[in-house]
């Protein structure tokens, strides 16, 4: 289960399934102190790239099932995290139980990361017949969604050294409910902190 450094700055590789750090002079309200897990690169409705990830330690006070009375069961136990400020008001399903011999139907991993999206009744059944515990799956209220353009300006944006840096990490990282505001990003900075030591 190791990290794998994926580039800071202009030279950062982002693609799906990686998890972009902020770096400490980000104040935008959803960004500062946040690790973004991206989930999605393709065209939107007006044919523009765009690029869509959720903050992975943005908890909110609410478990899923008292804001989604559909998801029912012990899954609807599981904390609600507040993907970004983008989104109709929707909660989206990760987990990393998917694939051809998953018991969560949903075949689609994204890029490489062991993590998939959706399936949320075979899910719901999974957890219930204990089949798998209920933390290996997680709830995004919402999303970010940024432009090529947005994104090469906040990786372009370097103070004393320090960018955006993009990561690998583990499932289990990116589906964490135990974690308090900005408490994964405080993880994964201190680990890009040796790596700059050793460059």
């Amino acid at each position: 289960s190791k990290i794998r450094y994926l580039g800071s700055g202009e030279n950062a590789i982002v693609r799906p399934g990686c998890v972009l750090v902020a770096p400490t002079h980000e104040y935008d309200h959803f960004l500062m102190k946040s690790a973004v897990f991206i989930h999605a690169i393709g065209m939107d409705d007006t044919e523009e790239m765009v690029i869509r990830g959720v903050i992975i330690d943005h908890p909110t006070a609410f478990t899923v099932g008292e804001m989604s009375p559909n998801i029912m069961g012990n899954l609807s136990n599981n904390l609600l995290f507040r993907g970004g400020r983008t989104g109709r008001d929707t909660a989206m399903l990760l987990h990393s139980a998917g694939g051809p011999d998953g018991p969560i139907k949903s075949s689609n991993m994204i890029g490489s990361s062991g993590i998939y999206e959706g399936g949320i009744v075979s899910a719901m059944e999974s957890v219930d017949s204990d089949i798998i515990p209920p933390e290996q799956c997680k709830f995004f209220f919402n999303y970010m969604e940024f432009t090529e353009k947005e994104l090469n300006d906040m990786f372009a944006d370097m103070e004393d050294g320090d960018a955006w840096v993009s990561l690998e990490v583990p499932p289990e990282f990116v589906l964490d409910s135990n974690l308090e505001r900005g408490q994964m990003w405080s993880r994964l900075r201190n680990y890009i902190r040796s790596v700059r030591e050793k460059m």
